[in-house]
């Protein structure tokens, strides 16, 4: 009977490639084939490293289909890794199907862990996130994003959101709408080239940004509501 194989739930750079991990390098030589949300992005990633694997691309549309395939692959005995565009896979990212996937089937899932956008975020942030709040990209209709906010509310604990550069200050001017203006950090492609970030009240940061045309990947991470005395 053959053994079954494993998939690895592997995270990579979130924008540095020297953030790739002596285990990351090590599953990704040994994997029979990859499974990522961006070809081009993985092929970027193993080209730098020297590594010449078959990649399988999957999107939140055709991740059901394919889920089945990879799964009796990793049945059959072959050795899977999950990588995402940056970070760790599942989060706010593709995989989580073929993760349920393999659970389903009794497969071994195993985690190679690494960069989070979140996670390194908020150890910077400074704004005391003993205990936080992900949530992720927000609805894009503003009726949505609206009740999302609504819910989040009342929460005591800083609310981490992943935007992008078109709706990142339509975002802020809704919650300061929402939240009233609060303490929050804006960090822009960390680990990068051009990685800075702006922290402070709502209200500056909007006017720190103005209206210059913003480009990259955005995380916004802000404070939750103050406990009264």
């Amino acid at each position: 009977m053959t053994e079954s194989g494993i998939l690895y739930v592997l995270a990579t750079p979130i924008g540095n490639l020297k953030d790739i991990t002596i285990r990351a390098v090590e599953v990704l030589r040994d994997a029979d084939f990859v499974v990522a949300e961006s070809s081009a992005r993985a092929l970027k990633l193993l080209n730098h490293l020297g590594i010449h694997k078959s990649i399988l691309s999957i999107n939140s549309y055709n991740e059901e289909r394919k889920s089945m395939n990879i799964a009796e692959r990793i049945g059959r005995g072959e050795s899977c890794a999950l990588i995402t565009g940056a970070g760790t896979p599942c989060i706010s990212d593709p995989g989580n199907i073929i993760v349920r996937r393999c659970h389903e089937k009794g497969l071994s899932v195993r985690a190679v862990p690494g960069p989070s956008a979140a996670v390194s975020a908020v150890s910077v942030s400074g704004l005391f996130a003993d205990h936080f709040v992900f949530y992720g990209f927000l609805p894009q209709k503003r009726s949505k994003m609206k009740k999302v906010l609504d819910e989040l509310a009342s929460i005591h604990y800083p609310v981490v959101f992943f935007e992008s550069p078109r709706r990142v200050v339509k975002t802020l001017h809704l919650i300061l709408e929402e939240w009233g203006n609060r303490e929050a950090a804006l960090f822009k492609e960390m680990t990068k080239m051009y990685e800075d970030v702006l922290r402070g009240s709502i209200e500056d940061i909007i006017e720190r940004l103005g209206s210059q045309e913003l480009k990259g990947e955005y995380t916004l991470i802000v404070a939750g509501r103050e406990k009264k005395a």
